[in-house]
């Protein structure tokens, strides 16, 4: 198995062997082997980076690097530390608009 920080550099690894091969080779089947390499490149770290972001999106932990537990879950709050609703019965009510000097006399 490849160690993961060999690994991560592969694509990136692929697109300057792949510019090496271009600018550095006078053949054409060497230009056309470079442009191979860097197009491997550009699709190995999109799939990679788009992989990334589609887990996340979905909240599929990764393995590799699994979320840190809060202190919010580690202690539960009580519920006598939360404020009491306030109903509808409990707030004033809306002052009506005075329609009386726009009523015909």
């Amino acid at each position: 198995m490849i160690p993961q920080p060999i690994y991560a550099l592969l694509p990136y690894i692929y697109m300057v062997i792949g510019v090496f091969g271009l600018i550095g080779l006078e053949s054409d089947l060497g230009k056309l082997c470079g442009l191979v390499l860097i197009a491997t490149g550009i699709v190995v770290q999109q799939l990679r980076a788009r992989y990334r972001v589609d887990n996340r999106l979905l909240g599929k932990p990764n393995p590799k690097h699994p979320p840190e537990p809060s202190v919010a879950a580690a202690e539960p709050r009580s519920r006598r530390s939360m404020p009491e609703p306030r109903s509808r019965r409990s707030m004033p009510e809306p002052r009506s608009v005075r329609t009386d000097r726009f009523s015909s006399r």
